[in-house]
């Protein structure tokens, strides 16, 4: 299998991973504050434990050796998940997904200033086709209410890009060192605040699931992928997580989506996942 191949089929694995995160968020129901810290230090733990069972004594090495590449991501990772935070609770759920859709354009675009990597036409139709089915998702629900957050999606949307081709440029390091730095950052961000620690016992189970193993697994692929095949590409598969979450939100608490939301998921659905077999099997 070639390196694009795991590169893709590993960030497939991680967004059935992430998939649940909205669902979650919506039980969850804490402050914009709390769900960063505890989005923030508890995802820590997991991708710590994952750079010591890999390096064991090297550990402390790897880290130094994040350098100034790793400081940036870090910055990048650290914005991209206090602004996600604000963007989901500050506008629509629709809001969001139709401007972080914009990622994969961010990422193509960053990729041919800094890569010299042109996307094939193919590439480019689907990431058109994908938009579309956004703002298929998003007709009817969206609105101009939440500014704030729609802001904060779009910062998302352009740090995620940018986080993508600096692995690739810098794919001769290891940067998930430098996602525990990042979560570290946004969680002291948030430190200063009123967090609510007075959990009931289904929301630290919440918790649990969302920061130990849907968090910290799918951003150490989304770190690792773009080793592999380009930014661009990764998030385009990542996409898919709207969909899947929609879906998760269906099943479990029974809130039906909208014809826009079906229609336009099964068209996004459709188109990378045909994307994603084409590509592995060249």
């Amino acid at each position: 299998m070639s390196k694009s191949a795991k590169g893709l089929l590993w960030s497939f694995f991680g967004v059935l991973i992430l998939s649940p995160d909205t669902l979650l968020i919506r039980l969850l129901n804490l402050s914009d504050f709390s769900l960063i810290f505890y989005r923030s230090f508890l995802p820590a733990v997991t991708i710590f434990l994952f750079i010591f069972w890999q390096y064991k004594r090297e550990t402390l090495k790897i880290f130094v050796l994040i350098g100034l590449p790793g400081i940036i991501y870090a910055i990048f990772y650290a914005i991209t998940h206090i602004c996600f935070v604000y963007s989901i609770q500050n506008t629509s759920v629709a809001n969001t997904l139709v401007i972080i859709a914009g990622a994969p354009i961010f990422a193509a675009l960053f990729s041919i200033i800094f890569l010299k990597e042109k996307p094939s036409p193919f590439t480019w139709v689907i990431i058109f086709v994908a938009l579309v089915s956004m703002f298929v998702i998003g007709w009817g629900s969206y609105s101009s209410s939440g500014i704030f957050g729609d802001l904060m999606a779009l910062i998302v949307a352009v740090f995620m890009g940018a986080s993508g081709v600096l692995v690739r440029y810098f794919k001769g390091i290891d940067l998930v060192p430098a996602c525990f730095v990042g979560c570290i950052l946004a969680g002291l961000y948030a430190v200063p605040f009123d967090i609510e620690f007075n959990l009931s016992s289904m929301q630290i189970i919440y918790l649990s699931l969302m920061c130990f193993i849907m968090l910290p697994i799918p951003f150490i692929i989304m770190t690792i992928a773009p080793k592999y095949t380009p930014a661009y590409q990764v998030y385009l598969i990542f996409l898919l997580e709207s969909v899947l979450g929609t879906a998760w939100v269906w099943v479990v608490i029974n809130e039906v989506p909208s014809i826009n939301t079906i229609i336009g998921g099964l068209i996004l659905l459709t188109s990378v996942l045909i994307y994603m077999i084409l590509e592995t099997r060249k």
